[in-house]
C-alpha cells in the first residue's frame, strides 16, 4: 500500500506539472484560423443541427461548433473561456491516462515511464493549445482513456454496464471529432492481443467474441450507424488534381522526421511558418537517428527479456498507418509533403505510444495474455536506470515545448486587429456602413471563403452594417482593425456627359453612361457624384447587378457595388419632377483610405 501511495503521489506531481506548463502554454495563446471559421459559421449560419454538423474539411463535430458558438456568445473574442475549457480537458486527459494505467496494470513503477512519455511529449502539443485542433484531440483522448479502461473492465467481469459505459464515451467523443471512431478499433486490438487465445487469427477471433457478442453487437451496430452518418454529410474535402502524389516523401517526413523524434523528447529544432503561428518539426538527420538507435534498443531489449510484448505495436502502428493514409488522401496531394511535419495530423499518436509502452513493459491485469518477464533486464529491471532515461526525455521534450512556445506566443496579429477594432464597436452609437472584405490574413485565411469574409467573421457585432450601398460615406475595417473611410482608388471613369455643365442628365428615362474600359473578376465599386434636384428614388446598374437606392437633393455621392464585369453603368427610376446631374463616374476595388496614406509615405 505504500509503495502504491508513492506511486500515486509521483503520477499526480507529474500531472500537476504538466498542467501547469500546458496552461502557460494555452493561456498565452490566443484565436486562429479555423478558431474564426467556427464562430463565422454557427453565427451567420444559425443553430440548427444541420449547420453544426455540416462538414469542415472532411471534419463533423457538432459539439466542437456548438461550443465555439457559446463561448462567443457569453465572452465574445475573450480567449481565456476556451482557453480554461482547454485547460480543464487536459486535466481530465490527464487523469483519464492515469486512471487507464491503473485499471490495466495497477499502480506499480512501471506506469511512471508511459504516463511522462504522454505528459512530455510535443506530439501532442499543438492539438491541445489550439482551440480549433484541442476541440478536436482532447475529446478524442478522453474517450480512448475512459473508454478502453472501461472496456478492460467488461473483458475481465463480463458486465454489459461496462461495454455500455465504453460506447457512451465514444459517442460522446465523437460528437467532438469523428476520428474519435478509431477507438473502436483500439477496443478490438487489446481484446484479440490480451483477453483471447490462439495461435491462428481465426482462433484468436473466436476466442475474443466467445461471450462477448452483446458488446460487439453494440460497438459494431453504433460504429456503423455512425459511419452511414459520416459519408452522408462529412464527404465535402475534394483534393484538386494534384501536380505529384508524395507518398513516400510524406511517409518518410511524418514516421522519421516527426513521430520518432517525438517519441525521443524531440524534435528540439523547428521550422517556422512564414505569416502563421505554426511550427513544423526539424530534427535534423542527427537526432533522428539518434532516435532509431534508442527505439531499436529499446524494442530489442524488451523483446529479448519479455514474452507476448512486441504485440502492443498494434496499437500506435495502426493510428499511424491511417493518420499517414487521411494526410495523403486529403492533404498532401494538395499541400505537398510538407504537411506531413505538422504534428496536428498525429496528436492521439502520443496517448496511443504510451498505452503501447506500457503494454510492451508490463502484464495486463486479468489477461489471457500479455507482457511477462522472460529473463532479467538490465535496463527493463533498474528502476535507476529507467527513471534516468525517462528523466532525459522529459527534459529535451520541455526544451522542444519551449521552442514551439516562442514563436506560438509572439504571433499575436489577430489579438491586435480585435484589440483594435472592438473598442471601437462597443463605442459606436448607431450602424456603420461598412464594406465586406476580407479579414486580414493574420486572421484567417481566404480557403475556407466566404468564412473569411468580416460579415462572417463579425457576425455577431451589429455596429457594423455591412452594404452594398452608401450615399456621401463608407467605411471600411482596414488591416489594422481601424473603422475609417474608404476609397475607390480610379481604375475606369465614365465618359464627359452630351450636357456641357450637367454632363450625363438623368431625368424620368434610363440613362446608360459608358466607362473608358472594361472591368472583370468582380469586387468592382462604383463612385457617382451627382448633383439632384431633389429627393428620390434610384436605381442603379453595373453589369448584372442591380441596386435600388435612394439620392438626395443637392450635391452628394453615392457608392455601390458592382457586378463581376462590365463597361457601362445605367441610372434609372427618378420620380418625376427630379434631375440629376452627373459628370463623375469613377470605378475601382475599395480600399481602407489608411493604406493608400501608408503607401504615399513609403
Amino acid at each position: 500500500m505504500r509503495r502504491e501511495r508513492q506511486v500515486l503521489v509521483a503520477a499526480l506531481t507529474l500531472i500537476a506539472a504538466h498542467v501547469a506548463l500546458r496552461a502557460w502554454a494555452t493561456y498565452g495563446g490566443w484565436f486562429h484560423i479555423d478558431d474564426f471559421n467556427f464562430i463565422s459559421r454557427m453565427f451567420h449560419d444559425g443553430l440548427s443541427p444541420s449547420v453544426a454538423a455540416r462538414s469542415y474539411y472532411g471534419h463533423v463535430m457538432p459539439a466542437a461548433m456548438y461550443l465555439s458558438w457559446l463561448n462567443q456568445a457569453v465572452a465574445p473574442w475573450h480567449f481565456w473561456l476556451p482557453a480554461t475549457e482547454m485547460v480543464a480537458l487536459q486535466v481530465l486527459c490527464d487523469l483519464g491516462l492515469l486512471y487507464l494505467l491503473r485499471t490495466m496494470f495497477g499502480l506499480r513503477p512501471g506506469i511512471l515511464p508511459p504516463l511522462a512519455l504522454f505528459l512530455a511529449s510535443v506530439i501532442s502539443l499543438e492539438g491541445s493549445i489550439w482551440w480549433a485542433a484541442a476541440i478536436n484531440l482532447l475529446p478524442l483522448q478522453v474517450a480512448l482513456f475512459f473508454g478502453l479502461a472501461a472496456h478492460v473492465g467488461y473483458l475481465r467481469t463480463g458486465r454489459l454496464r461496462h461495454a455500455v459505459a465504453a460506447n457512451s464515451w465514444a459517442v460522446a467523443g465523437i460528437a467532438f471529432n469523428e476520428k474519435t471512431a478509431l477507438v473502436y478499433g483500439v477496443l478490438g486490438i487489446v481484446t484479440l492481443c490480451y483477453f483471447a487465445t490462439g495461435r491462428s487469427p481465426v482462433e484468436r477471433v473466436r476466442t475474443a467474441v466467445r461471450g462477448r457478442l452483446p458488446a460487439l453487437a453494440l460497438y459494431v451496430l453504433t460504429g456503423a450507424a455512425y459511419v452511414l452518418l459520416y459519408l452522408s454529410v462529412g464527404r465535402d474535402f475534394r483534393a484538386s488534381k494534384p501536380v505529384s502524389y508524395p507518398v513516400l516523401d510524406t511517409v518518410n517526413r511524418m514516421f522519421f522526421d516527426t513521430y520518432v523524434p517525438g517519441l525521443v523528447g524531440g524534435p528540439v529544432r523547428w521550422w517556422r511558418v512564414p505569416d502563421q503561428p505554426f511550427s513544423f518539426s526539424l530534427p535534423g538527420d542527427g537526432l533522428t537517428l539518434l532516435a532509431l538507435a534508442l527505439l531499436g534498443v529499446l524494442l530489442w531489449e524488451i523483446r529479448k527479456h519479455r514474452r507476448h510484448a512486441l504485440r502492443a505495436l498494434w496499437i500506435p502502428v495502426y493510428f499511424l498507418g491511417i493518420d499517414i493514409t487521411l494526410v495523403l488522401v486529403t492533404r498532401a496531394s494538395v499541400s505537398g509533403p510538407l504537411v506531413g511535419l505538422d504534428y496536428r495530423f498525429q496528436g492521439e499518436l502520443a496517448a496511443a505510444s504510451a498505452i503501447a509502452l506500457a503494454c510492451l513493459t508490463m502484464p495486463v491485469l486479468g489477461a489471457a495474455e500479455s507482457s511477462e518477464r522472460r529473463s532479467t533486464s538490465e535496463f527493463l529491471d533498474h528502476p535507476r536506470r529507467v527513471g534516468l532515461a525517462t528523466g532525459a526525455m522529459v527534459l529535451v521534450a520541455a526544451w522542444s515545448t519551449y521552442g514551439y512556445m516562442t514563436y506560438w506566443h509572439d504571433d499575436d496579429g489577430s489579438r491586435k486587429w480585435f484589440a483594435t477594432l472592438v473598442p471601437q464597436l462597443r463605442a459606436a452609437t448607431t450602424p456603420i456602413p461598412t464594406v465586406d472584405t476580407v479579414v486580414p490574413y493574420a486572421v484567417t485565411n481566404g480557403v475556407r471563403y466566404p468564412e473569411n469574409l468580416q460579415s462572417r467573421v463579425l457576425a455577431g457585432e451589429h455596429a457594423l452594417a455591412f452594404t452594398e450601398v452608401a450615399t456621401d460615406r463608407l467605411d471600411i475595417v482596414d488591416d489594422h482593425g481601424v473603422v475609417g473611410p474608404a476609397v475607390i482608388p480610379v481604375v475606369r471613369s465614365g465618359k464627359d456627359g452630351p450636357h456641357g455643365r450637367c454632363g450625363w442628365q438623368v431625368q424620368d428615362s434610363p440613362v446608360t453612361i459608358p466607362l473608358d474600359g472594361p472591368v472583370a473578376f468582380g469586387g468592382w465599386w462604383v463612385r457617382i457624384g451627382y448633383l439632384s434636384s431633389g429627393d428620390s428614388a434610384v436605381r442603379v446598374t453595373a453589369g448584372s447587378v442591380s441596386r435600388d437606392t435612394t439620392v438626395r437633393a443637392g450635391v452628394h455621392a453615392l457608392y455601390f457595388e458592382g457586378g463581376p464585369q462590365f463597361r457601362s453603368v445605367t441610372i434609372e427610376g427618378l420620380v418625376d419632377g427630379v434631375t440629376l446631374c452627373t459628370d463623375d463616374v469613377t470605378v475601382g476595388r475599395v480600399a481602407p483610405a489608411s493604406a493608400l496614406e501608408e503607401k504615399q509615405d513609403r
